[in-house]
C-alpha cells in the first residue's frame, strides 16, 4: 500500500477576496474548507486519480475530528495518533483581481515524547505492508528536526522507496538519508544553503548534488509555474501556462501525487514528468483545492511541453 505521513496536519481555509490588502475588512466571494497538510493532500489527490492510500500523523481537538471525519467520508484509510491541543488552521487568501495568494499558517499542537514513540511503533507496523512512503510538510512543536530522516532510513532498510517534500532543516537532514524522490522549493533551499537559486545553472548544480547522494528523482520549483526535474534520464524543465492559473494552493502536492501515480503505472521518465505537471497544472485552473478528475488531467497531459537541459 501507499502510505502518506503528515506530522502537522491542518484545516485549510481558502478565500477569494476582491482587492485584498492589509488593514481592511473584507467579504469573500468564495470560500472552501478542507483537510490539509502535504501528505493528506497527496492522499486526497491520489484518491481523485484512482489510487488508495493510508494517511497517518498526529491529530488534535475539534479540527482533528473534522479532518478524520472528512477523510473517512472520502474513503481514505487513516491511522493517526491523537494528541492534546488543537490541530492547526491554515488560511489562504486569493486576490480576486490578480489571483495573488497570501498564506498564514499556525504552528500546530505540541507533541509529547510519548506520542512520538507511539507514532514510531505504528510506523514500524505500517512498513510491514507499505510499498511506498510519502512524507511531507512542516513539523509540529516538540518534534526533532531529524524525524523525517529517521523515517526515510527505516523505510530504506526494508527496501521501501520514499518521497520527501518539506523545507528547512528537516528537509536538509532528510536529504542526507537518501529518499527516492525529493521535491524542494528553490526559495527555501536558497536561504538554507546561502546559494542564490535564481538561475537554471545553480538549480541544476544543487539537484546534481542530490542525485549523487542516491536520490533518483530531484525536483525543484522554478519561477512559480515551472519545475526542474533531475531524473535517471537527464535534466528537464517544464512550465505550466500561467494564463490559466486561478490558485496555486496545493499545486506542489498535486505534482507529488502525479509522480506517485506515474510510478505506480510504470510510466517512462518523460511521461512521468508530463503527468506530474498535468496534475499540478490542473489544480491551478480552479479555486477548489484538488484535482477535478483524471480526464481533466489527461486533457492537459497532451499540452505539457518539456525541454531537455542536459
Amino acid at each position: 500500500m501507499i502510505v502518506t505521513v503528515t506530522l502537522n496536519p491542518a484545516v485549510d481555509e481558502e478565500f477569494v477576496v476582491t482587492d485584498f490588502r492589509p488593514g481592511g475588512w473584507f467579504r469573500s466571494t468564495q470560500a472552501d474548507r478542507t483537510p490539509g497538510g502535504k501528505g493528506i493532500n497527496v492522499s486526497i489527490m491520489l484518491r481523485q486519480l484512482g489510487y488508495d492510500s493510508t494517511t497517518m500523523g498526529y491529530l488534535a481537538g475539534f479540527n482533528g475530528s473534522y479532518i478524520l471525519d472528512s477523510l473517512r467520508r472520502k474513503r481514505i484509510t487513516t491511522s493517526f495518533i491523537h494528541v492534546r491541543g488543537e490541530t492547526r488552521t491554515n488560511v489562504y487568501i486569493i486576490d480576486g483581481n490578480g489571483n495573488v495568494g497570501t498564506g498564514l499558517s499556525e504552528p500546530g499542537p505540541d507533541v509529547s515524547e510519548a506520542a512520538q514513540e507511539r507514532f514510531m511503533r505504528m510506523y514500524a507496523r505500517m512498513l510491514q505492508r507499505a510499498r511506498l512512503i510519502v512524507i511531507g510538510g512542516s513539523l509540529p512543536p516538540g518534534t526533532k528536526t531529524g524525524v523525517y530522516a529517521e523515517l526515510i532510513r527505516k523505510a530504506r532498510a526494508l527496501g521501501i522507496p520514499t518521497v520527501i517534500d518539506s523545507a528547512g532543516e528537516p528537509l536538509l537532514e532528510a536529504l542526507d538519508a537518501g529518499p527516492t524522490i525529493a521535491k524542494i522549493d528553490h526559495r527555501f533551499m536558497s536561504r538554507m544553503l546561502g546559494v542564490p537559486l535564481n538561475s537554471l545553472d545553480n538549480i541544476i548544480d544543487v539537484l546534481s548534488t542530490l542525485h549523487k547522494k542516491g536520490i533518483q528523482w530531484a525536483v525543484a520549483s522554478y519561477h512559480v509555474f515551472g519545475n526542474v526535474f533531475f531524473c535517471p534520464d537527464g535534466v528537464f524543465l517544464s512550465m505550466a501556462d500561467r494564463r490559466t492559473a486561478v490558485s496555486l494552493f496545493a499545486s506542489g502536492d498535486a505534482l507529488i501525487a502525479g509522480l506517485v501515480a506515474a510510478r505506480e503505472e510504470k510510466m517512462s521518465s518523460l511521461d512521468s514528468i508530463r503527468f506530474a505537471m498535468a496534475c499540478a497544472w490542473e489544480t491551478t485552473t480552479h479555486f477548489e483545492k484538488g484535482i477535478s478528475s483524471r480526464n481533466a488531467v489527461e486533457e492537459i497531459f497532451r499540452k505539457v511541453e518539456i525541454e531537455k537541459l542536459s
